[in-house]
């Protein structure tokens, strides 16, 4: 292992699965030779200060989903009214963005707005990236400042803006909360669906009352706040 993806790896925990991944778990192509390469080398692993996970192949001695559990299709993806089921995800930031492969390359996943970008054609580039702007592409100044006061964030947990980025909310620490990964990941899909049924410069409705229950915790009652999407 050489080149950027390295340099990702040897700022990388230890591995989180004591799991042996096989080949064969995975589909034929060039894009999961690569995937494959690196779990063989490192079978999941947080980076970043856990701003990045990578997702391990078969989770023995590891308190995260693996990569085969995060993409079952009732997990969460069913959300997402299908926009996401031809991507198999393996890796999140800190707010519960995603990295997948579909078809031949690697895509980056808008939880909150249910839109992809072509992000790398392979596990190299996607390192490169990842390492020239990290800061921005896994939220590592929000992760830091976050557990600096807060304490390390659990495995399966990630950060979920109270108001969601899409309608304005601030990248700060007081936008944030702690959230279980699959029920974020649910509440996102839900939010995607409200923003595309909105126009631009139409109101979103946000139900904070339900949002505070996707975040484990208790909200004032009638709470339904408007923001709007844009000009």
């Amino acid at each position: 292992m050489e080149g950027a993806l390295a340099k990702l790896l040897a700022a990388g925990s230890a591995a989180l699965s004591s799991a042996v991944p096989r080949r064969e778990e995975l589909p034929l192509g060039a894009i999961w030779d690569e995937l494959y390469a690196v779990l063989a080398e490192r079978n999941g692993f947080f980076a970043f200060e856990a701003a990045l996970l990578f997702r391990p192949l078969g989770r023995s001695g590891s308190d995260v989903l693996d990569i085969e559990e995060w993409n079952d299709p009732g997990l969460w993806k069913s959300s997402f009214a299908g926009v996401a089921d031809d991507v198999t995800f393996f890796a999140d930031d800190i707010f519960g963005g995603q990295f997948g492969i579909r078809g031949s390359s690697i895509v980056q996943f808008n939880p909150e707005t249910g839109e992809f970008q072509d992000f790398a054609q392979g596990f190299d580039e996607w390192s490169a990236t990842l390492i020239a702007d990290y800061n921005v592409l896994t939220g590592y100044p929000i992760a830091h400042n976050w557990q600096r006061i807060f304490g390390p964030l659990k495995p399966g947990t990630r950060l979920v803006p109270l108001i969601p980025f899409v309608v304005g909310g601030d990248f700060v620490i007081e936008n944030l909360r702690v959230a279980p990964e699959v029920r974020a990941m649910r509440f996102y899909g839900g939010l995607a669906s409200a923003v595309a049924q909105v126009p631009d410069g139409g109101e979103l409705q946000i139900d904070i009352k339900n949002l505070g229950q996707v975040l484990d915790r208790e909200e004032p009652s009638g709470s339904a706040n408007g923001y709007s999407t844009g000009d």
